[in-house]
């Protein structure tokens, strides 16, 4: 019963959403752009005042704070209920940690050098996925909607390439270990510089493939609802059911982009700190 009036509350929330602002713009391009773009105000119900956030943070900042404040919640409550058999709650968060070990972290790095890297890796697949889903509650946005968002992320992953195998390597056979051995030298200066840019085009991509995915969803979800309000009211017969179905897709992308992110991630740092033969 109690989710049957969730799904109504979510259903009424999406087609007035877009009404809304639809009455006050009178333009499909402005009301698809102010669903999905960043702001300094959060609009709580369709028809209310949006609420200016404080210290002139935007919304896809606030949406990161939540996210990180909803993990450490999430953490904390584990590690103050730890049991043998846990329950609830916690056996989701064990599966999900295990998922990241087993299918992750260890298949590529190893059992030795995987386990010093788990929190990391469990730690960015949560955010992601927090993140993610985050946006597709009422009157949240998702943050890695975003390009800036997307690309600080990859950032950090490239920066982490650049600082494993500098670590590991020593910056002389980082570098080296670039040229692949036995090549002629304009071949072997070649492929050296394909593998240098090759290092910011993988993550540049890691960016770009989160951002398209979360930014197409949100933006299909929305012009669905919108050809109600330019074509005509019974265009909802069909507009309805592809907006929940674009909608719990949404759900299956943002976990699948949560689990590529970490997983190439995961592979990019390995490699950096892998001699090529």
């Amino acid at each position: 019963m109690k989710n049957k009036y969730v799904f109504y509350f979510l259903l009424i929330y999406l087609l007035f959403s877009p009404a809304a602002v639809f009455a006050q713009e009178g333009n499909v391009s402005e009301v698809l752009f102010q669903e999905i773009a960043n702001g300094k105000t959060l609009d709580i119900f369709p028809f209310l005042p949006a609420v200016q956030l404080p210290l002139g943070i935007s919304v896809h900042f606030f949406m990161l704070l939540i996210s990180a404040g909803l993990i450490l919640a999430l953490f904390f409550y584990g590690k103050r209920n730890i049991s043998l058999k846990p329950r609830g709650l916690l056996v989701v968060l064990e599966n999900m940690i295990t998922f990241v070990q087993d299918d992750i972290v260890f298949p590529i790095m190893g059992e030795d050098k995987g386990a010093k890297w788990l929190p990391f890796f469990c730690t960015l697949f949560f955010f992601l996925l927090t993140i993610n889903l985050l946006g597709l509650i009422p009157c949240f946005k998702t943050a890695t909607g975003n390009i800036n968002v997307t690309s600080a992320l990859a950032a950090m992953i490239l920066i982490l390439v650049f600082a494993v195998g500098i670590k590991n390597l020593g910056i002389r056979k980082f570098f080296v270990n670039l040229y692949p051995q036995g090549t002629v030298l304009p071949i072997g200066i070649f492929v050296a510089f394909l593998e240098f840019t090759g290092m910011f085009l993988k993550t540049a991509v890691l960016s770009l493939r989160l951002f398209a995915n979360m930014f197409a969803g949100h933006l299909a979800i929305f012009s669905f609802l919108m050809l109600i309000f330019i074509l005509s009211p019974f265009a909802g017969i069909f507009a309805v059911p592809f907006t929940i179905f674009t909608y719990l897709l949404e759900v299956l992308v943002s976990l699948i982009q949560a689990f590529v992110f970490t997983l190439l991630s995961c592979i990019f740092i390995t490699m950096a700190s892998s001699v090529h033969e």
